[in-house]
């Protein structure tokens, strides 16, 4: 099987292998700059990435990004390099859905070094594909001593893996005051998306060491927000500080919702907009419950990423904007809000033909635009 798979991505121009058990892709030669747009181009800066699944940006203009397969944090030097030598390594579990998913950079990273994960942890040591090799989800933080971990892991919450390797969610960010979300999926039980008390299918928030602050909307509950599927995506609106998840539906169209303290995405009870009589119902009945702001107009694009533009490098009417992909479709999308910024008004595509399946969209404090692909690492820039 595993000479099969190497004969197949051969012919494709894709190298893959094995490691501890977990399929790896990755490009052998170094590609010239795509042009993705008319008016844009893609450099890669990691022209041989493997299985990457979230970038984070230093305030110094490095890169941090995770390797869902592997383990392993990986940095990009301010000159563009990968460095050969990860920053930290975790042991996986990379069954399905699982693996290296979140990463998020503490709000106080320029004075405490910070980097914190959200991962499958394997129960064997080691990175594994094994479904049953496994303890929990959790997010951990490392501390950053130059381009490397200080020590090891240093433990933030433990969360239910389940017993099915799909809708693991994964996504990490520190919302405007600071305080650590987690959007989890529902682990593969529709159900427990909408108990009370289970944190699967949840939007979390706890203080940046795990405890859980008092102003959630229910007291000692990490739960802010519910109904949630397969999130792929998360990320603030930096003047409003609604917070955007990008959620994976069964029925193949995804959905882009706004949250905020105590709103109810609808899953499993909504799929989608609300349009049948038992949908309507239960958005009737529950207050909190919030349509998705988008819905693609195609089913099976499989949406991915989000990021808010917070400069003019890509034009003036592109600040502000919220950007996010297209994992299927390989195409970036930006949106433009209405003017309250609790709507999309519009959305079109900005760049297309990516060499591979889109993982993360993301910009760097400064405004610069990256895009990690299932085998790349790029970077967007204008064609003046």
């Amino acid at each position: 099987m595993q000479g099969a798979w190497r004969l197949a991505a051969a012919a494709a121009g894709t190298l893959v292998t094995w490691q501890a058990g977990c399929l790896i892709f990755s490009t052998e030669d170094t590609p010239a700059p795509a042009r993705v747009s008319t008016d844009l181009r893609a450099i890669y800066i990691v022209p041989k990435a493997i299985t990457p699944s979230a970038l984070a940006f230093a305030p110094d203009g490095r890169v941090f990004y995770t390797e869902k397969n592997t383990g392993r944090i990986r940095v990009i030097s301010r000159a563009d390099e990968l460095l050969s030598e990860p920053f930290a390594a975790v042991p996986v579990n990379c069954a399905g859905d699982r693996g290296l998913l979140g990463l998020a950079l503490h709000p106080d990273f320029a004075s405490n070094g910070r980097v914190y994960v959200f991962y499958t942890r394997s129960d064997t040591g080691v990175s594994t594909d094994q479904p049953q090799a496994v303890i929990d989800n959790r997010v951990v933080y490392f501390e950053a001593e130059g381009d490397r971990a200080r020590a090891g892991e240093i433990f933030v919450v433990s969360l239910p893996a389940g017993t099915s390797s799909e809708h693991v969610g994964g996504r990490i960010a520190f919302d405007s005051d600071g305080k650590l979300l987690i959007a989890l999926g529902d682990l593969g039980d529709p159900q427990a998306a909408a108990a009370d008390t289970n944190p699967a299918g949840k939007l979390l928030r706890y203080h940046d060491d795990g405890s859980v602050p008092t102003d959630n909307p229910s007291a000692g509950s990490a739960i802010f927000a519910r109904g949630l599927r397969d999130p792929r995506g998360l990320c603030l609106d930096p003047q409003t500080g609604a917070i955007f998840v990008i959620d994976r539906n069964d029925d193949d169209f995804d959905e882009v919702n706004r949250l905020v303290a105590g709103s109810d995405a609808g899953w499993p009870q909504v799929v989608g907009e609300a349009d049948t009589a038992a949908e309507l119902q239960y958005a009737s009945a529950h207050g909190a419950y919030v349509e998705p702001v988008y819905m693609p107009a195609r089913a099976d694009v499989r949406l991915v990423g989000g990021s808010f533009n917070p400069s003019t490098r890509y034009g003036p009417s592109a600040e502000g904007r919220y950007f996010f992909g297209e994992a299927l479709g390989r195409r970036l999308l930006v949106a433009e809000l209405t003017a309250d910024r609790t709507a999309i008004a519009e959305a079109q595509t900005v760049a297309a033909y990516f060499p591979g399946a889109i993982a993360d969209v993301a910009f760097t404090p400064a405004g610069t635009l990256y895009v990690a692909c299932e085998n790349a690492i790029l970077r967007i820039v204008p064609i003046r």
